[in-house]
């Protein structure tokens, strides 16, 4: 697009915004400049919104919808959509906010005085009185690391607004500039997630100054902000949420850690020394669940103090705009590597994918909840890689396999999606091999298989898995392959366009650690899969991996769930389905056996060769195949001893125990 029509991007978080939302984007929508789109992140509203959203939507197309699963705040709601799309400038526009027609035009013009020039804001009133009173009119730097609004609460008749420079931009209404907002990126952040909704725009505003970049007030922006938080109001800090009250305590310990010069640190925390002590006399007294801030920053003081390091350092280089390097749209492939307190792993893994082509993105969702090691192992690795291309993100304390699994789906902007999990890796050459075929096949396939190693822990090869010729399964074939043999699909060698998983309704949940196969089905069941002989990845089976617990009967029912899923289509004739079914639940649960005994667990294979008495599987013929298997296995159990509790309902030790090539394969 053309320098005289730059695009841009106007960003709006709603949480609970019925009240205000329709009036919010009734004014964006006016904007006298055009060329834009609205992203609507909503944080899981309980009330209306979307459906206000929608409706709005309905009559606009450059109004876009994004519905997030959970809140998460003003920080992660405007990455998502940062993260997401490449225009020239993004508005950020909170869902209270009433924007004069002229607004979008008179920032985009004060933007083009001068390239240093990262953030613009206008003049903010609170209502549309004759004389209102003014919300903010930029920010205004204050000793010790805080920041305040300019002129904020002055009736608007009393006092002369001029345009200049000001010391930050208010979050309520800031026009970014693109590489303002890419350059800011830590650790592939713009906004920090870990301020969640408070603070934040402080944050920025310190960054941008260290990075020698400007904010301009154009006071001929006007817009109406209501502000709910408003300074120094006590009386309304002690109805607020403990989280808030706690993270407006947490985050400005943290812009001090992180923002504080190199050279100026020591004189920054005395300035600020003697307001920290009394706001902790405070909370002592008054507030003491906000202490909570404190150990928050004690727990994370690693990842914070890597943080620091990181602005300083660029810090230090002065205002540098990074060079121009387009990115498409949508990355071609976005790599999602889940992991799970395993540092060591997830290291090789990152190490294992190389420099990033443009047309890659990585984004590592971490389920570790006990300290920092991945985050900081995640940092370590991707930190030389393009900022714009790759983002960390800390799930939710709680969250399952299953969670990850989602997130990384909703997160991804690429065409195409790979998991790699973090305790598998690619193989030299493999993100090229991935990239070749995908580049090839981006027209007319909508999911590849590719080959993978089977390895152990010590990258010991135990077995090939992959065609000898690149072949394409259609619908049929597809879905009874991946029905006949459990272990058809290895996670790592699996790409599926964003649009086919969409298409076939996204994870059921409620299937828990079997999600992925009823996922696949549907997406084979829509589009079968290309199966290509490259190998890619490496697959490894080791006694830590979280299919440790599949082999129960609760999973069992679920499997049987999809089976019925896919007799519910017709896709299938009863007898191949019903053939495919005897296969695959006797690999299955063979191979759990299998994996105990190596595990050297008699009862505990013994109660997986139970599962074959369950009423549902009682009833399926012996395939021939597996007949061998299953009458050794019950035999050389029989004349094992037992050892009273040394089994588990749960399951063997892993289901990605090391077998040979002869045994069965564990599910994925």
């Amino acid at each position: 697009m053309g320098a005289s029509t730059p695009s841009v991007l106007l960003s709006i978080v709603s949480w609970n915004s019925a009240a205000t939302i329709e009036a919010c984007l009734r004014s964006v929508l006016r904007q006298s400049y055009r060329d834009f789109v609205v992203w609507v992140v909503d944080n899981a509203s309980a009330d209306d919104t979307c459906a206000r959203v929608a409706a709005l939507a309905a009559t606009d197309a450059r109004v876009r919808l994004h519905r997030l699963p959970q809140n998460t705040g003003f920080c992660g709601g405007h990455n998502y959509a940062l993260d997401r799309t490449r225009t020239d400038y993004v508005l950020l526009v909170n869902p209270d906010v009433d924007m004069a027609p002229d607004y979008l035009a008179r920032a985009l013009s004060a933007m083009q005085r001068d390239a240093r020039i990262g953030a613009v804001c206008g003049l903010l009133v609170q209502s549309h009185d004759a004389d209102p009173r003014i919300d903010s009119a930029g920010l205004l730097a204050l000793p010790g690391g805080r920041y305040g609004l300019r002129h904020h609460n002055e009736l608007l008749s009393q006092t002369t607004v001029q345009p200049g420079w000001v010391a930050g931009a208010d979050g309520a209404l800031p026009l970014y500039r693109r590489r303002f907002i890419d350059d800011l990126r830590v650790e592939g952040q713009f906004f920090d997630e870990r301020f969640f909704a408070h603070k934040e725009d402080w944050d920025v505003a310190w960054r941008g100054e260290l990075y020698g970049w400007r904010t301009w007030l154009e006071p001929g922006c006007r817009a109406v902000h209501p502000r709910v938080f408003r300074p120094g109001n006590w009386a309304l800090r002690q109805r607020l949420n403990g989280a808030i009250k706690a993270d407006a305590v947490k985050n400005q310990l943290l812009l001090l850690i992180k923002n504080a010069p190199a050279g100026q640190a020591l004189r920054t925390w005395l300035r600020a020394l003697p307001r920290q002590l009394a706001i902790l006399l405070f909370l002592v007294l008054r507030e003491p669940r906000s202490l909570t801030a404190y150990r928050y920053v004690w727990r994370h003081r690693r990842a914070l103090w890597g943080a620091r390091q990181r602005v300083q350092a660029r810090a230090r280089r002065g205002w540098q705009p990074p060079a121009e390097r387009p990115l498409p749209v949508a990355p071609l492939l976005s790599i999602c590597v889940p992991c799970y307190h395993r540092p060591e792993l997830l290291s090789r893994a990152l190490a294992s994918i190389g420099p990033l082509p443009a047309e890659v993105e990585v984004l590592v969702s971490d389920n570790s909840v006990a300290d920092d090691a991945c985050e900081e192992a995640a940092h370590r690795l991707l930190t030389p890689q393009p900022a714009g291309q790759w983002r960390y993100y800390r799930n939710p304390a709680g969250s399952t396999a299953v969670d990850n699994f989602r997130l990384c789906l909703q997160r991804a902007r690429g065409r195409y999606v790979l998991h790699l999990h973090d305790d598998d890796y690619l193989l030299a050459g493999g993100l090229a091999l991935l990239l070749g075929t995908l580049r090839r096949v981006q027209t007319s396939h909508q999911a590849v298989l590719f080959g993978v190693e089977v390895v152990d822990m010590e990258r010991r090869l135990l077995r090939h898995q992959q065609v000898s010729q690149e072949t394409y399964l259609p619908p049929a074939e597809a879905v009874e392959q991946l029905l006949t043999n459990s272990s058809f699909v290895r996670i790592p060698a699996i790409v599926v366009s964003r649009a086919a998983y969409a298409e076939a309704g996204g994870l059921d949940e409620s299937l828990g650690s079997t999600g992925d196969t009823d996922l696949w089905a549907r997406v084979f069941a829509r589009h079968g899969v290309l199966r290509t002989p490259a190998r890619v990845a490496a697959y490894t089976v080791h006694a830590a991996a979280i299919t440790a617990r599949m082999f129960t009967p609760p999973t069992i029912d679920n499997l049987l769930r999809i089976f019925e899923k896919v007799r519910a289509t017709g896709l299938l004739p009863e007898p191949r389905l019903r053939r495919a079914q005897a296969h695959f639940f006797h690999q299955f649960i063979l191979a759990g056996a299998y994996r105990s005994l190596q595990q050297h667990d008699a009862d505990a294979a013994r109660q997986v060769l139970e599962l074959f008495e369950l009423p549902a599987l009682r009833q399926l013929p012996v395939p021939a195949r597996w007949a061998p298997a299953r009458l050794g296995l019950a035999a050389l159990l029989l004349s094992a001893p037992r050892f009273p509790n040394a089994g588990t309902t749960a399951g063997p030790a892993s289901a990605r125990t090391p077998a040979p090539a002869s045994a069965p394969a564990p599910a994925h």
